[in-house]
């Protein structure tokens, strides 16, 4: 039982890593506001072509996306990030939007200092719910314990999980309990 209950912690602490990552209020930081944001906890996004549409309210990084923070790496084909027209922006401004949802897309891998690894085909994060939907082929990894389903739904206002499954693809929970010091 504790091998289970350490495989679904694992996938809400991924996302909860994950959601902190990507919670800051705005897309870019004007050199005033980077100052505020410390070294930890910026995050660096790289790929081969990047594209604002301001009208649509969506930057899109494509190619090779690498999205890093101090502990965790988002690698994945495409990154859709929405954002909320801010009352205080201004055109020049565009720096003070802050995220609605990012969308992550093809062959999404998220890897974490502490060797935990999520992956599914696409990865939708949605800001002011605090909500995070995994699909298309779906797991979570934490050393050999791995959760798979159809869908992966991690309500993290909750702190809970939900791993669902379908006729061709039902949940599936493959662990390892732990074995206890001292020979019990």
């Amino acid at each position: 039982m504790k091998g289970a209950l350490s495989a679904f912690g694992l996938v809400v602490s991924l996302s909860v890593v994950f959601l902190v990552a990507f919670q800051n209020d705005s897309v870019a930081q004007t050199r005033e506001e980077s100052k505020e944001i410390s070294e930890e906890d910026r995050i660096v996004i790289k790929s081969d072509i990047l594209e604002v549409d301001q009208q649509k309210r969506l930057i899109v990084f494509e190619g090779k996306v690498r999205a890093r923070r101090r502990d965790m790496t988002v690698d994945c084909q495409k990154m859709l990030v929405y954002y909320l027209d801010s009352s205080a922006s201004t055109e020049s401004n565009v720096e003070s939007r802050k995220i609605d949802r990012i969308i992550a897309l093809g062959d999404v891998t998220v890897n974490r200092s502490d060797g935990s690894v999520a992956r599914a085909g696409k990865a939708v994060f949605f800001q002011a719910e605090e909500k995070i939907v995994l699909t298309e082929d779906p797991s979570v990894q934490q050393g050999r314990d791995i959760v798979e389903g159809e869908k992966i739904i991690i309500l993290l206002k909750e702190n809970r999980s939900i791993v669902e499954g379908s006729k061709g693809k039902p949940v599936r929970a493959t662990l390892f309990p732990k074995e206890e010091k001292g020979g019990q």
